[in-house]
């Protein structure tokens, strides 16, 4: 996948999580700016702690 289109990937999930999506649901990663996919073993994800925020309201 190119960067336009994990840009517009990120874009979409920012705007559906916006609207109502659980962040679970997201195809990318708020956090990393990348694929979800690529960084789901990422401590930030699978010990969450108030050292890793997610994103900012």
């Amino acid at each position: 996948m190119t960067n336009k289109k994990l840009a517009a990937a990120i874009q979409r999930d920012n705007e559906l999580e916006d609207a109502g999506m659980h962040g679970d649901d997201r195809k990318t990663c708020w956090t990393h700016q990348g694929w979800a996919a690529d960084c789901d073993t990422d401590p930030a994800h699978t010990q969450p702690s108030v050292s890793h925020y997610p994103r900012p309201a």
